[in-house]
């Protein structure tokens, strides 16, 4: 329990001297104005008419925006409206999907159907065939990291998250998953440096977008 304590303390440590004697400019990840009007579009409808449809299609709308939390809030709801959704997104995906093989949004939807039904292998798939249809992806690249850490490779992990990074580094969701790779590792000022980052990119991103 002490070195749990004396661990913390250390980080917040590290932390702070970093803010003071380290300053960095940060700026923000830029959504498209396409993206941003769907996230809006999606939350309309889910207000108007809240269901598992609805609550799953907007949080998908954050999740590749790079709103990470509001997304994993939205999908838990889900549940409510419909228990059994998962297999319908499975099938109704896998069908797009067909039709239209060369549309990554399908691919990352069939991913979180996938997921939740803890089949994280086909889930890890799915990522990874969008970034190969989209490769600039940044946030499939995220959840690939994201799952190969649910699979207990976390060498592999942190290596994917670190490319996301390099892709964008802008992004305040993905310095936190590299956070969270570093901690597991026991890298603790590879941690207090995502800290570091991740409060500054948040708090840009709330200037710039609000609550999108």
């Amino acid at each position: 329990m002490l070195g749990k304590k004396l661990k913390r303390a250390c980080i917040g440590i590290i932390v702070l001297l970093m803010v003071t004697i380290c300053p960095v400019d940060a700026k923000v990840y830029q959504v498209s104005p396409e993206l941003l009007k769907e996230v809006k579009q999606n939350r309309a409808v889910f207000k108007s008419n809240p269901s598992a449809e609805s609550a799953f299609e907007l949080a998908m709308s954050y999740a590749y925006t790079g709103q990470i939390e509001k997304g994993w809030d939205i999908l838990k709801k889900v549940p409510t409206y419909d228990k059994d959704y998962a297999p319908k997104v499975i099938e109704k995906y896998l069908k797009l999907s067909k039709d239209d093989p060369n549309e990554w949004k399908y691919q990352f939807k069939l991913a979180f159907g996938y997921y939740f039904l803890d089949k994280k292998d086909a889930s890890l798939e799915c990522f990874r065939r969008v970034t190969s249809i989209d490769p600039k992806n940044v946030w499939a690249k995220g959840f690939i990291a994201l799952l190969l850490g649910d699979l207990g490779r976390l060498d592999e992990a942190v290596v994917v998250a670190k490319q996301a990074v390099q892709m964008e580094p802008n992004a305040a969701a993905l310095h936190f998953l590299l956070g969270a790779g570093y901690l597991k590792q026991g890298n603790y000022w590879g941690l207090a440096q995502e800290t570091v980052t991740v409060g500054r990119l948040k708090a840009q991103e709330a200037v710039v977008y609000g609550d999108y």
